[in-house]
């Protein structure tokens, strides 16, 4: 009977642990434009990688299903979570790029 009792303490606990390694991608939802990227840190801790269009910085969290969510920043604010704005910034810094590459030199003969 001792042991069945310390079996089940066992189950508890490890359904604890895995439940407390969940917590950082459902507290996605808890980052809210404004906070700060310390805030947002403190909340998620590092993310999984960091991206820099211009001005905006892109920090990149797992959610729920394991899909990466972008949290842009700007000034160390958020400003905006999740993959549209990302994809308006990454289109219109690549636009930007493509438009200021220099003209290719006329060949005079």
């Amino acid at each position: 009977m001792f042991h069945s009792r310390h079996a089940v303490l066992w189950v508890v606990l490890l359904h604890m642990a895995g439940c407390a390694a969940n917590s950082g991608a459902t507290n996605i939802t808890n980052v809210e434009v404004g906070m700060t990227q310390n805030q947002v840190l403190a909340l998620l801790g590092q993310p999984k990688t960091r991206e820099t269009y211009g001005g905006t910085e892109f920090l990149f969290y797992p959610n729920d299903a394991g899909v990466s969510v972008p949290i842009a920043l700007v000034e160390g604010r958020v400003t905006s979570i999740g993959r549209p704005a990302y994809d308006i910034v990454v289109r219109s810094k690549m636009q930007s790029d493509s438009t200021q590459q220099p003209l290719p030199a006329k060949n005079s003969n």
